[in-house]
């Protein structure tokens, strides 16, 4: 991970820990479509990933084809390059 400064963006991770997926929600001031998404392994791998739009301020990020384990989520606000991290459960 390089290193960036911290978001001000708000939102949410749930259900965490997961099974299937992750919303990841935002306030109501963030426009999703500046943000952009990774996900990782504890040993820094990046994972391939879906998205999908649930509302205008709601992402779901598949897990279907995650073994289980930690993971670290990504989050980067395009304009600014701030970034947050957030770690979550994969469970089965």
């Amino acid at each position: 991970f390089s290193q960036k400064k911290e978001s001000n963006t708000n939102f949410e991770v749930y259900p965490n820990p997961a099974i299937d997926y992750i919303n990841i929600k935002f306030d109501g001031k963030s426009n999703i479509m500046n943000k952009s998404f990774s996900v990782h392994s504890l040993i820094g791998n990046k994972v391939d990933i879906t998205t999908e739009n649930l509302s205008e301020n709601t992402i779901r990020i598949s897990l279907r084809d995650l073994n289980s384990g930690y993971y670290f989520l990504s989050l980067t606000d395009k304009p600014t390059e701030r970034r947050k991290i957030v770690k979550f459960l994969k469970i089965n």
